[in-house]
């Protein structure tokens, strides 16, 4: 499979959204009900402009130019996909103190289990390691969690996140030293 990654765009948002959802409503079965997916797509699958205009946000695109794949890194204190928190949220973080934030990452499920989210991890830590972040951080939802263990990442704490719905999700923090 010949596929490219490269920095998203403001034009991409609409795919992005598309591709976000796709993969919840696919991925999330058997670890979120009913109602959690569709709580999660209205309000965890929305693309983070901020990520994009930062240019810490990649997508992979295949030959034929389909999106199956997103995710990115952030050096701002928001930890989870979604719209813009407080604006203290965005305030850019310390990398001699503080971890980069490892942010909305989806594949197609169609692609899933083929490279395609190790591809998007690996750039994002690579790029954090290179804006001098020795560590990251992520809130994995469930059906992600077995990936990020076995990329090296450790779980921190459980909690349950609640929606704007008044839905209750359980999200895993995570941490990893980046060697």
């Amino acid at each position: 499979m010949n596929t490219t990654i490269r920095f998203a765009e403001i034009n991409d948002l609409e795919q992005i959204e598309a591709l976000m959802k796709r993969s919840m409503k696919n991925l999330g079965i058997g670890h979120y009900s009913a109602p959690q997916i569709d709580s999660c797509c209205q309000f965890v699958c929305v693309p983070d402009r901020q990520l994009i205009e930062d240019k810490t946000f990649f997508v992979v695109i295949t030959e034929t130019g389909a999106m199956i794949g997103c995710g990115g890194w952030s050096f701002r204190n928001k930890l989870y996909a979604g719209p813009s928190e407080v604006s203290k949220k965005n305030d850019p973080l310390n990398p001699f103190t503080d971890p980069a934030r490892i942010r909305a990452m989806f594949v197609d499920p169609s692609y899933s289990g083929k490279g395609i989210g190790s591809m998007i991890l690996n750039h994002s830590e690579k790029a954090a390691k290179a804006n001098g972040f020795s560590r990251g951080v992520l809130g994995s939802t469930l059906p992600g969690l077995s990936f990020y263990k076995g990329k090296g990442w450790n779980e921190v704490s459980k909690e349950d996140v609640v929606l704007p719905d008044a839905t209750a999700i359980q999200v895993v923090q995570m941490e990893k030293y980046f060697s």
